[in-house]
């Protein structure tokens, strides 16, 4: 059968048939279903045998978490934290201090652009928007760690105990890499004998 596009059409009224070129906006939303389908399939094609350890495969194999899985795909920070302040937002002047094996990062100062590095000049990455100056009211403060092996957080703000939090990375069995992990820090209200400060 030809094409719809090499069919010589009978001189209808223009109304009645209307010619749309083969790349028309029509017909590229099924080729891009298509390719994105394709796409799917084979990525789960590849992710049933990515780990093959005990529990590898099956329903569970493919991405992160799950029974047996192992991490793939794009590379992840070893570790997001996510910083909160108990009934508001976190301190203006939140800094975190970041130390693992290979070096100590650069300090991160919330009310500090400066210090706001990205991944190119740090291993220590904090979501905030630098087009703007530093938030007022933040609810919560999320930052990655692009460390490896154990690693030292330490943050501190006005109003808050000093916080320390050891982070150690963790393997799944049959799995070659570290799995990424998510923690959530909460700051702790510093009391001066009993007083709130």
């Amino acid at each position: 059968m030809l094409p719809l596009d090499l069919l010589e059409f009978p001189p209808y009224p223009v109304d009645f048939v209307v010619a749309r070129p083969p790349f028309a906006p029509g017909r590229a939303v099924p080729l891009t279903a298509f390719a994105a389908l394709a796409l799917t399939a084979l990525a789960t094609a590849a992710a049933m045998g990515a780990c093959q350890g005990s529990g590898g495969g099956g329903a569970g194999g493919s991405g992160t978490g799950g029974a047996g899985g192992c991490p793939m795909g794009p590379r992840e920070a070893m570790f997001t934290i996510t910083v909160r302040a108990p009934g508001g937002p976190v301190p203006r002047d939140t800094t975190v201090h970041v130390a693992w094996s290979a070096a100590e990062e650069p300090t991160f100062v919330l009310d500090d652009p400066t210090t706001w590095k990205t991944l190119d000049e740090a291993n220590l990455v904090c979501a905030v928007d630098r087009a703007k100056p530093p938030p007022d009211t933040l609810e919560a403060l999320v930052c990655e760690l692009w460390t490896a092996g154990v690693t030292r957080v330490e943050i501190s703000g006005r109003g808050y105990e000093d916080l320390e939090q050891t982070l150690t990375p963790v393997k799944r069995e049959g799995c070659e890499d570290f799995l990424p992990q998510k923690v959530e820090l909460a700051l702790v209200p510093a009391t001066d004998g009993g007083v709130e400060e």
